[in-house]
């Protein structure tokens, strides 16, 4: 516990200093490189499940698709439509039996949408709603993600009697996701009444929510692909919270759900 905190409070300040003063490119290559390493990780899970993925293909498909999706030099649909095809071929004239070729394919194809598209939404949510209003949406759900996983936590040692996913993460209880939702509505609702006065309290509380929601189905997500590779965490990287990967696995959930509800709600 002494360690989580430790790695918490080094990587806190440096996260939220990141988010406050780095411009859109340097941003992106941030989120790139964030994206890889949670991609290594991603291909020591499928190895271990005895997947033949292709990681050097997955590396470079995945810088392509974020300076892609970001430069917008041609239409998103054919920028994913070309890495698709570009996956296929790689894998079409592997030296390894149909059924591994196939395999990889697939791991390949996992690996690109995530943590590709779920990490990238971060960008458009920090710049495209102004550069004021972007930030603090962006922190209100950096806070509600972080708060939600903390009270989880507390709240399932401290109160946790019944199974949440019992297949899946044995050690997660009802009492703690809904003490994690409490905990990200809660957080997010003190951050708009002393420092964020002009974001919306309505928006605010939804936001919270389906960060909240999605938050944790994100860190669900991220154990059944463990449970399925037989390791406890994604890597050692960080002490006292695992991996990259075991680190953000709720943002990545979270992100697109934030991003795609502001775009369509909050934007009217």
């Amino acid at each position: 516990m002494l360690l989580r905190i430790l790695s918490a409070v080094v990587l806190v300040p440096a996260v939220l200093a990141g988010v406050v003063y780095a411009k859109p490119w340097p941003f992106l290559i941030t989120l790139a490189i964030i994206g890889t390493l949670c991609l290594h990780e991603y291909f020591r899970l499928t190895r271990a499940m005895g997947l033949h993925a292709q990681p050097a293909f997955g590396y470079v498909a995945f810088w392509v698709l974020m300076v892609g999706l970001h430069g917008r030099w041609i239409p998103v649909e054919a920028l994913i439509a070309g890495l698709l095809i570009a996956a296929f071929l790689a894998a079409m004239w592997r030296r390894e039996s149909l059924r591994d070729r196939a395999q990889g394919l697939m791991g390949n194809l996992l690996g690109l949408v995530y943590p590709g598209l779920f990490l990238y939404p971060a960008l458009p949510l920090r710049f495209s709603f102004g550069e004021a209003q972007g930030l603090q949406w962006l922190i209100i759900l950096l806070f509600a993600i972080w708060a939600g996983d903390s009270v989880a936590l507390l709240a399932g040692k401290s109160f946790g009697r019944s199974a949440f996913a019992p297949l899946i993460s044995p050690k997660k209880t009802n009492e703690g996701a809904l003490g994690g939702l409490l905990g990200s509505v809660g957080a997010a609702v003190m951050l708009q009444h002393f420092f964020f006065t002009q974001l919306p309290l309505g928006h605010v509380i939804m936001l919270a929510i389906l960060s909240g929601i999605f938050g944790q189905l994100g860190d669900l997500a991220e154990s059944m692909l463990k449970r399925a590779a037989e390791v406890k965490d994604s890597s050692n990287l960080i002490p006292g919270h695992g991996g990259v990967l075991d680190r953000i696995d709720s943002l990545l959930f979270a992100l697109p759900v934030a991003y795609l509800y502001l775009l369509l709600l909050y934007r009217r």
